[in-house]
């Protein structure tokens, strides 16, 4: 699912501290709704890196990415500009 792979990749770039991570939502290829669910799973996942880790930071945000992306049907709908990968 293009939303879970989006969400995972760049909430892993901000658990790495990537020079990349900066960038807006829409350099992020996100919607709005997508952008949202990013946050939620950064702020997961940086808690779960100061107590155990950045591996298990990781781990963390790639399973909240997958279970939030499903339960948002793509989380696509919130975007006027987002437009599915060709």
């Amino acid at each position: 699912m293009t939303c879970t792979k989006l969400v995972s990749y760049w909430a892993g770039e901000a658990l790495k501290g990537s020079k990349w991570a900066g960038l807006d939502w829409e350099q992020k290829g996100l919607s709005n709704e997508q952008y949202a669910i990013h946050e939620e799973v950064v702020a997961a996942g940086r808690a779960e890196a100061a107590r155990r880790g950045r591996a298990a930071g990781l781990r963390l945000t790639d399973q909240l990415a997958e279970k939030e992306c499903r339960a948002a049907n793509g989380a696509t709908g919130s975007s006027e500009n987002w437009r599915p990968p060709r």
